[in-house]
């Protein structure tokens, strides 16, 4: 009785372990709203171009949540991994949000994240 007991307990732990893998138990939350970006300003021509040819002009205003990163929040804004380098987007983030490093975001603050 106990050998059987002891069995289930496992196929239901190796079930729960597969289904939290496939499926997720942590809903996601709705994506953010795009607007475009403004690319004016001739001093950064360059860097407003590359960032251009990437996103499209297009960037999402996102609150940043306990336990959010520049990559989690670009991953969650793709759906799939980001398509470009993470030096790229860290490049795209800093030209959006005027120099803020990503080590430098806070929670509950908005900042502007890259579409690509």
């Amino acid at each position: 009785m106990i050998r059987l007991f002891i069995a289930a307990l496992i196929l239901v732990t190796i079930y729960s372990i597969y289904y939290d893998l496939s499926s997720g138990t942590i809903p996601e939350p709705a994506a953010p709203v795009a607007a475009p970006v403004s690319t004016t300003n001739p001093d950064t021509e360059t860097e407003s171009s590359a960032l251009s040819s990437t996103t499209n002009n297009l960037y999402i205003e996102v609150e940043i949540k306990a336990g959010d990163t520049v990559l989690t929040v670009a991953e969650k804004i793709a759906n799939k991994p980001i398509p470009v380098s993470i030096t790229q987007l860290i490049e795209d983030f800093q030209n959006l949000n005027e120099g803020i490093t990503p080590e430098k975001i806070q929670i509950g603050k908005t900042y502007k994240f890259p579409v690509y």
